[in-house]
């Protein structure tokens, strides 16, 4: 598995905003081929995005389209982006009720 961490400064954007822009990010990411999953976690300053893949090799396949709408979408929350940087995922274990903790 693969991810993609991207780092933005949210300026003085407000907090609620960070939801609705990372339900747009992941309904468009679900239709590509190897997409995995998102996670968006929000800080005082920053927000991280990660998206997961398959693989490396499925995650540069897609890198050109996965950029310009990456930065499209950002652009229109009125967010920079700082850094994208990517990862081999070497271990991870989440528990059954990971997901509930973070919808409620």
């Amino acid at each position: 598995m693969f991810v993609t961490v991207t780092t933005t400064d949210t300026g003085n954007q407000p907090l609620e905003l960070a939801p609705i822009v990372a339900e747009e990010m992941e309904r468009w990411l679900r239709e590509t081929e190897g997409f995995e999953g998102f996670v968006l976690l929000a800080g005082e300053e920053n927000v991280l995005g990660l998206s997961f893949w398959e693989s490396r090799e499925t995650a540069e396949h897609h890198g050109h389209a996965r950029s310009q709408f990456r930065e499209r979408i950002l652009s229109i929350a009125g967010v920079q982006i700082e850094s994208v940087d990517d990862y081999d995922v070497v271990f991870a274990r989440l528990g059954a009720g990971w997901r509930s903790a973070v919808e409620s």
